[in-house]
């Protein structure tokens, strides 16, 4: 099992705000984890074999205005941790894909790594190099994708980041400005 979970605001994420929702969030997973955040003109990616409260305090991207996280059970190393990144794009996931062997051959782009997440931003960046809009990219991952899908998927280059599920485990809130989301709704209610 794991979680994903993140912040964007206005201005620099609410500290307290966040580190509740990533207490909560951590209860789906210990073993590893995962960062995405804006900071410094750029977009950076941290990855842990162990626990997304451990990598956060490492880290500290609190003037960050975009935090992206990852908390799971049991890996095989840091290769399949997430975030995943490949190209210009980034991809959190919860659940699992089933069919992303039989999906790659029919996808412009070639795989490069182990995890099934990778599918995702494969599905993507195949979509978008034929001239496919963002605002179609959930749809279209939604229906190649076999099993469970709840992601949060980063496309600095146009400044978006699309979130989608298939099984309802995505929850979206706002607090003033700030836009939170995880996987499950409790972390959301804890911070109001």
């Amino acid at each position: 099992m794991c979680g994903i979970f993140g912040e964007l605001s206005q201005t620099t994420v609410d500290k307290s705000k966040f580190r509740k929702l990533v207490h909560h969030s951590q209860q789906r997973g210990r073993d590893s984890s995962g960062l995405i955040y804006w900071q410094d003109g750029s977009y950076h990616v941290d990855k842990a074999d162990y626990g997304i409260e451990k990598l956060l305090d490492q880290v500290k991207p609190y003037n960050s205005r975009v935090i992206l996280g990852h908390s799971r059970l049991i890996t095989n190393g840091l290769e399949d941790n997430q975030p995943v990144v490949r190209g210009n794009l980034c991809v959190i996931h919860n659940g699992i894909i089933v069919n992303d062997e039989e999906i790659w051959p029919t996808l412009t782009v070639s795989r490069t790594l182990k995890i099934d997440s990778e599918v995702i931003l494969g599905i993507a960046e195949d979509f978008l190099s034929k001239g496919g809009q963002v605002s179609g990219l959930a749809t279209t991952i939604l229906a190649a994708c076999q099993g469970v899908v709840a992601c949060a998927l980063v496309l600095p280059q146009q400044g978006k980041l699309v979130l989608f599920s298939n099984n309802g485990s995505l929850y979206i809130g706002h607090v003033g400005q700030n836009t939170y989301f995880a996987s499950e709704s409790h972390g959301l209610s804890l911070i109001g």
